[in-house]
C-alpha cells in the first residue's frame, strides 16, 4: 500500500533515500527566518518524482481536509506543527539529544527538557538512525541505520594528492564534528573543504551532487573525525565517500565503520593518523586498495534494501498502532480483553464539567479510545442546581443520547471498525440508562456515585449491569446482600490539572465551597461557628476557581452529608492548603488518610479550638498541608482509579469462547527475527568462533558474521526457526540445551551468548555449567536476563498481583525469575565471576538519581532507607553480564604464571568466594578458596577464608589450622588473629582468646568483633564495667553488631543502668526498624526509664508489624496500667 506522506526538507539526501520506498512525499520547505524558507538544494538532489515540495500553508489546508495518511517529522520542531492533527507520526532523531544540548545558546536541563515534549512524543514512533542516539535519548523506538546503493557510486581514481573533508558549519558544530581536531590531525597536508562554512575562508560550496561525487572519486583520502560522545563514528557523506572506493582516516569512535589498517585508518592518536594521511598520499595503490574494502564495508553493514525494508516496516508499525490506539480494527481479530492495552470505552452521561464523569473520561483519554455518548446541561438545569457560576465550556459529547434514545441507535454511529470493550454508564442525576442496554452483548459497567441519598434507585440501575463500581464504600455490601453481583468500592478523586495548588497569597482564614441550606443544618451551624471567630471566606465555585479559592485558604472546612466520603476531600488536599474535616465513619476516610498526618480530623464540640490551633501554628499546618497534597497526588487521582477500574474488569472479564492454552512456545514470528543490538557490543571484536544459545532464526548472529567474519554456531529450540537459522548461520542444532549432548569440543568458542534464554530454562545453573568446557581459555559467556525487582513488579506484587504476560519481565514463558544478587550467586555456583554488568534502567531512574533519593512507595508499602544503589536497582529491567570461568586445572597454573594472569584469576576467585559464601554456601567458598591455594599456596586471604568456612561448617581443628598458617605468613592479619580469638572463646581457652584479640586490635583498633570478644571475656569474669566499655567501643565502631548490642542489653539489666543501651538501641533501630524482637528490647529500657508513652508507641509499632506478637500484647496492657496510674 502506497501513503501519502508529510514530511519537512532539512536533509535531501536522507529524503530521497526515503523517497525510494514509492511512497507519494510531500515535502514541506520549513521556515528558517521570518519570510525565509529553507529550499530544496536541486543542484545536490533533483527532487524525485514521488516527491513534491509545498508549502506551509498548503500542508495545513490538507491536514484539515484529511487528505494525508502519515506525517514524518525530523525534530521536535517540525513534530510541534502538527501536534493538533490526529494521524499516524514518527519522528526521526537525527542528532543525540546531549550534542543538541551542547550546541544550544542556553541552558537546558535534559531531564526538564524531556519532561516538556513528553506529551509531545506520546503515541509518536521514533526511529533513530543509530543505536547512540536511542541510547543517549534513553528512549524506545525503531532504529534504521543510513542505507547506500553502492552502484550508483564507485569510480575512485585517487590522482589528485589532496584530503578531502566534508560538512556544513564545521566550526559551529565543533562539539560533534570534530573541526579542531581534524586541523591537528591533517597537519600541514593538502586539504580541500566542502559545504556551507561560512568563518572557513578556504572552503567551498559544491556545485552540485556530481561535483561532490567527482571529488569523492579524484581526492585521495577522506578525513572524518565526528567526537564519540556527541556523534556516531560516522556520517552520510563519509558513508558515501567509501561507497565511491575512497579510503577514510577517522578519529577514534567505538561505532565506526573503520577497521585499523583494513579498511581506513582509525585511532584516537592525532599524530598516527598524520602519519597514515601521509602514508596514503604517497602510496595511492594502497589508497586504492583500502577504498575497495571500505566500499565492501558500506555494502555489507549499510545495504539499501535493508534501510528500506526497515522504513517500510516502522511506517507499518506506526499505522497500526495509531489505528490500534484509537480503536479501530481494521483486521477484525479477536483479542482477550485483558490482553488489549488500550480499551475502547464508550461512556455514557449527561456532559457537564464539574463532575466526576468529565473527570473519568479526561483520564481515560490519556490511556484509552473514548467516544462519549449523551446529552448536555441546559440552561434550565444550571438555574435549577445552582450553577451560574460554572465559568467552563460545555462541550456536546460525541453521539448525542437523550434519555429515550436506545442504545443501538448510538452503536450505529459509531466509527467503521470501532467497536467498544464495554460500555460505562456514569450517573451524574440527569440521565437514565438506555430502555435496550440488556440487548448489547458487551460488559455494561455503571459507577454510582450519591447512593448514601439514593440507595434505592441505585438498586434498580445496578441490576442492569455486569459491573458495578461505588463511590461510597458503606454500601457495597447491602448491594451484594440484595443481591448484585460484582460490586466493588471506586471512591472519588482529584485531577490534578483542575485542582491543583496555584502560586496565590494566602487571603483568609478559613475557606469553604460548596452548597450551603437556606434552612439551618449541621453543616449551616457549623460555618455560623466558625464565622463567627474566624476570617470566613464561602463561595460557589468550580473546577479551576474552585482551585484558586482553596489555594487562597489558610485552612479548608469540609463537612460530609450522610457519612459520604466527597470529592471535596480530595480536590482540597490537592490544592495543597490543609483540610479540616470530619471523620465520615464507615466511609474509607481512615484508611486513605491520617489524622494529623496528611489532615485534620475535628469534633463538632472543638471545631474552633482545631482551626485556631493550626492557624497560630503555621508550620505544622503546612507540613500536613503538604504530606496531604503528597499523598493524593501519589494515590488518588482519577487516573489511579480509571487504572483500578480497568484492573478490576482485566481480572473479572473472560474470552466469550475458552480458548486453547497456548505452548509454553507458541510466540508470534517476529519474536524469532530480533537482532540483538545491544549485546553485540558486550561480545569481544576478535572472537572468531561463537556459540549463540537459542539463536532463534539467527539474526543476532548473522549480524556477528558480518562484523569481522566470525564462524557463528547456534542452538534453538524451536524447530521453524531453527531451520531459519541454518540459512544464515555456520552451524545449528535443533534441540533443549538442557536435554542434548553438545556436539561440540572442548575449547571450540571464544564466546557463548545467552539472549534472554536462563529465565526460560528449568535449571539455568546446570546449562551454564555445562557449556563451560566450550570456552576457550580466556572465553567469555555473554547474558541478558530480566530483573524481578524492577518496580512495576514490586508494585504487582504488593497489590496481590503477579500477572503473566505475553512478554516482558513476566514472559508467560519465563521459569525462573532473578534479582541481580540471584544472578550472580548462579553464575557464582555455576563457575563463574562477572566481570562486567550493564542495566537496562527504566528512563523514569533519571529524575529519582537527581533527586537523592532514599525511600520509593509502591501503593500502600514504602521501603525506606535505600542507598543509591538499591534505589536503582528497582528501575533496572534487564541486566546485560559478561562472565569468565573461574575453575582452576593443574594444566592451567604453569600456563596462567607464565603469562603473567595468576593475580587477576585470583582476584576474581577471591570475589567470587567471598560472595559465595555471604551466600551461606561455605562448602562452595571452601572449594573456591581451595583453587586459588592451588594456584597460590600462601595466599593469606584464603587462607583466612578457608578458616572462617570451616568455622562456619563446625571444622574447628581445621579452622585453626588455617588461621595458624595465615598469620605465620603475615603475622599482622588481624582477620586471622580474629578467627583465633573466637576459637579460643569457643573452646573456653580465656588467656588465649585475650592475647588473640589484643593481637588483632593492634593491627585494626576498630575491629567491632574483637571487641565484642574482649567484651564477653569481661562478662565472664563479671567485670561489668570493663564489658560495658568494650560493648560501646564495638557499637562505636558498627552499630549493627547485634551480640555486642544483646550483650550490652543484658548487664545493662544486672547494673541497672539504661542510658547508654537505649542509645546503641535506637541507631540499630534506624537501621533496621522492623526487628519486633530489638524494638520490644526498645521498650523494655524506656519502660524502666519510666517513659511509658514511648514505650507504648514501640510496642504500638510492634503490634502493626506483627499483630499476634505475645510479649508486646502483654506488655501494652501492663505499660498503659502503670501510665494511668501515673497520671
Amino acid at each position: 500500500m502506497n501513503f501519502k506522506i508529510l514530511s519537512f526538507n532539512w536533509h535531501e539526501p536522507y529524503l530521497c533515500l526515503m523517497a525510494r520506498m514509492g511512497h507519494e512525499f510531500l515535502i514541506v520547505e520549513p521556515e528558517i527566518a521570518p519570510g525565509h524558507c529553507r529550499r530544496w538544494d536541486e543542484n545536490m538532489r533533483p527532487v524525485p518524482e514521488n516527491v513534491r515540495l509545498i508549502s506551509k500553508a498548503t500542508a495545513l489546508e490538507m491536514l484539515e481536509l484529511g487528505e494525508l495518511d502519515l506525517i514524518i517529522a525530523h525534530n521536535v520542531k517540525d513534530l510541534l506543527e502538527v501536534r493538533d492533527y490526529s494521524l499516524p507520526k514518527i519522528l526521526v532523531f537525527h542528532n543525540c539529544l546531549s550534542t543538541e544540548i551542547g550546541l544550544s545558546k542556553e541552558e537546558v536541563k535534559r531531564e526538564d527538557y524531556l519532561d516538556k515534549i513528553d506529551v509531545l512524543l506520546e503515541g509518536v514512533h521514533k526511529v533513530f538512525i543509530s543505536e547512540k542516539k536511542r541510547q543517549d535519548w534513553g528512549l524506545n523506538g525503531d532504529v534504521i541505520l543510513p542505507g547506500l546503493d553502492v552502484a550508483q557510486y564507485g569510480g575512485y581514481r585517487g590522482e589528485k594528492n589532496t584530503v578531502l573533508q566534508v560538512g556544513n558549519l564545521l566550526q559551529e558544530r565543533d562539539l560533534m564534528l570534530g573541526y579542531s581536531l581534524s586541523k591537528q590531525i591533517v597537519g600541514d597536508h593538502p586539504l580541500t573543504i566542502m559545504g556551507m562554512n561560512p568563518n572557513i575562508p578556504e572552503s567551498r560550496l559544491s556545485q552540485g551532487f556530481q561535483d561532490l561525487l567527482e571529488h569523492f572519486r579524484s581526492s585521495r583520502v577522506f578525513i572524518n573525525t565526528t567526537i564519540e560522545e556527541f556523534e556516531d563514528g560516522y556520517n552520510l557523506s563519509m558513508l558515501e565517500a567509501m561507497a565511491t572506493g575512497m579510503p577514510v582516516v577517522s578519529a577514534g569512535n567505538k561505532s565506526s565503520p573503520i577497521e585499523d589498517g583494513k579498511n581506513g585508518y582509525v585511532s584516537k592518536d592525532p599524530e598516527y593518523l598524520n602519519r597514515c594521511i601521509d602514508h596514503l598520499l604517497k602510496n595511492p595503490e594502497e589508497a586504492r586498495a583500502l577504498g575497495e574494502k571500505a566500499r565492501q564495508t558500506v555494502q555489507e553493514k549499510f545495504p539499501l534494501n535493508r534501510f528500506l525494508q526497515s522504513w517500510q516496516k516502522a511506517i507499518e508499525r506506526s499505522v497500526l498502532g495509531f489505528l490500534e490506539r484509537t480503536g479501530v480494527n481494521l483486521q477484525e481479530n479477536t483479542q482477550p480483553f485483558k490482553d488489549k492495552i488500550r480499551k475502547n470505552i464508550l461512556m455514557d452521561f449527561v456532559s457537564y464539567p464539574a463532575t466526576t464523569a468529565h473527570y473519568l473520561e479526561r483520564a481515560f483519554r490519556q490511556k484509552h479510545n473514548v467516544i462519549t455518548c449523551g446529552s448536555q446541561i441546559n440552561a434550565e438545569i444550571i438555574k435549577l442546581w445552582n450553577l451560574e457560576a460554572l465559568n467552563w465550556e460545555v462541550t456536546p459529547q460525541d453521539i448525542f443520547r437523550g434519555n429515550t434514545t436506545p442504545l443501538n441507535q448510538v452503536m450505529a454511529e459509531l466509527p467503521e471498525g470501532w467497536q467498544p470493550d464495554f460500555y460505562l454508564w456514569v450517573e451524574t442525576g440527569l440521565s437514565d440508562i438506555p430502555a435496550d442496554l440488556c440487548e448489547h452483548d458487551l460488559p455494561k459497567v455503571c459507577y454510582l456515585i450519591d447512593t448514601h441519598i439514593n440507595f434505592d434507585r441505585h438498586l434498580e440501575i445496578a441490576e442492569n449491569f455486569d459491573f458495578v463500581f461505588l463511590a461510597q464504600k458503606a454500601y457495597v455490601q447491602p448491594m451484594g446482600e440484595a443481591g448484585i453481583k460484582n460490586v466493588m468500592w471506586l471512591p472519588l478523586a482529584c485531577d490534578p490539572g483542575i485542582h491543583g495548588k496555584l502560586k496565590v497569597d494566602k487571603e483568609f482564614d478559613v475557606g469553604f465551597v460548596g452548597s450551603i441550606s437556606s434552612t439551618p443544618d449541621r453543616r449551616k451551624n457549623l460555618l455560623e461557628k466558625i464565622r463567627e471567630k474566624f476570617d470566613l471566606n464561602c463561595q460557589r465555585k468550580f473546577m479551576n476557581e474552585m482551585a484558586e479559592h482553596f489555594s487562597k485558604s489558610r485552612v479548608i472546612f469540609n463537612n460530609a452529608i450522610n457519612n459520604d466520603l466527597n470529592m471535596r476531600v480530595f480536590e482540597a488536599l490537592c490544592s495543597g492548603s490543609l483540610l479540616v474535616t470530619d471523620s465520615a465513619p464507615g466511609s474509607g476516610l481512615d484508611e486513605f488518610f491520617k489524622d494529623k498526618e496528611h489532615l485534620v480530623i475535628y469534633d463538632d464540640e472543638n471545631l474552633e479550638e482545631t482551626i485556631s490551633y493550626y492557624l497560630k501554628n503555621e508550620s505544622e499546618r503546612e507540613r500536613i498541608a503538604n504530606a496531604g497534597k503528597r499523598e493524593v497526588l501519589d494515590k488518588h487521582t482519577y487516573g489511579h482509579r480509571t487504572e483500578l477500574m480497568v484492573q478490576v474488569l482485566n481480572e473479572k472479564i473472560s474470552p466469550a469462547e475458552k480458548e486453547e492454552p497456548a505452548s509454553m512456545n507458541e510466540k508470534p514470528a517476529s519474536y524469532y527475527e530480533n537482532v540483538r543490538n545491544d549485546l553485540i557490543p558486550l561480545i569481544p571484536n576478535d572472537a572468531r568462533c561463537i556459540l549463540e544459545v537459542g539463536c532463534a532464526a539467527g539474526m543476532t548472529g548473522r549480524e556477528l558474521k558480518k562484523r569481522n567474519g566470525a564462524f557463528v554456531a547456534g542452538i534453538e529450540l524451536n524447530t521453524d526457526a531453527a531451520n531459519a537459522a541454518k540459512d544464515v548461520l555456520d552451524d545449528v542444532v535443533q534441540g533443549d540445551i538442557e536435554k542434548i549432548d553438545l556436539p561440540y569440543s572442548d575449547g571450540s568458542f571464544d564466546c557463548i551468548l545467552f539472549a534472554d534464554v536462563l529465565e526460560h530454562l528449568i535449571d539455568p545453573y546446570s546449562a551454564l555449567a555445562k557449556v563451560q568446557r566450550l570456552l576457550k581459555k580466556g572465553g567469555t559467556v555473554v547474558a541478558s536476563i530480566p530483573n524481578v525487582q524492577f518496580h512495576g513488579v514490586i508494585h504487582q506484587l504488593i497489590e496481590g498481583n503477579w500477572t503473566y504476560e505475553k512478554e516482558g519481565i513476566l514472559d508467560e514463558t519465563h521459569l525462573r525469575f532473578f534479582t541481580y544478587k540471584e544472578i550472580e550467586k548462579m553464575f557464582s555456583q555455576a563457575g563463574y565471576a562477572i566481570q562486567k554488568v550493564e542495566e537496562v534502567l527504566d528512563p523514569q531512574y533519571e529524575k529519582f538519581s537527581l533527586n537523592n533519593t532514599t525511600a520509593l512507595n509502591f501503593g500502600r508499602v514504602q521501603i525506606k532507607d535505600l542507598s543509591p544503589e538499591e534505589v536503582k536497582s528497582f528501575f533496572v529491567f534487564q541486566y546485560k553480564v559478561v562472565a569468565e570461568p573461574i575453575n582452576v586445572t593443574k594444566n592451567e597454573e604453569n600456563d596462567m604464571f607464565q603469562h603473567g594472569e595468576a593475580l587477576f584469576k585470583i582476584d576474581n576467585l577471591l570475589l567470587a568466594a567471598s560472595k559465595t559464601a555471604e551466600s551461606g554456601d561455605h562448602e562452595a567458598a571452601l572449594s573456591l578458596y581451595d583453587d586459588i591455594i592451588k594456584i597460590s599456596p600462601d595466599n593469606v586471604e584464603a587462607l583466612v577464608g578457608m578458616g572462617n568456612s570451616c568455622m562456619r561448617l563446625q571444622f574447628p581443628d581445621k579452622a585453626e589450622i588455617f588461621f595458624d598458617q595465615a598469620c605465620s605468613k603475615d603475622p599482622d592479619n588481624y582477620k586471622a588473629w580474629l578467627g583465633l580469638g573466637l576459637l579460643a572463646l569457643h573452646k573456653n581457652d580465656m588467656k588465649k582468646a585475650e592475647t588473640n584479640f589484643n593481637k588483632s586490635l593492634e593491627n585494626n583498633s576498630d575491629n567491632h568483633k574483637a571487641l565484642c570478644g574482649l567484651g564477653m571475656l569481661k562478662m565472664n569474669k563479671d567485670d561489668i564495667d570493663g564489658a560495658e566499655d568494650y560493648f560501646c567501643r564495638s557499637l562505636d565502631a558498627n552499630p549493627d553488631n547485634i551480640s555486642a548490642c544483646k550483650s550490652l542489653l543484658e548487664i545493662s539489666y544486672k547494673s541497672e543502668k539504661f542510658e547508654k543501651i537505649e542509645i546503641y538501641l535506637d541507631k540499630y533501630m534506624e537501621i533496621h526498624p522492623a526487628n519486633v524482637n530489638m524494638r520490644f528490647a526498645m521498650a523494655g529500657v524506656q519502660y524502666k526509664l519510666g517513659r511509658l508513652e514511648d514505650a507504648i508507641k514501640n510496642l504500638e509499632c510492634i503490634l502493626v508489624l506483627d499483630s499476634k506478637y505475645e510479649p508486646a500484647l502483654k506488655m501494652i496492657e501492663s505499660v498503659k496500667s502503670d501510665l494511668v496510674v501515673s497520671k
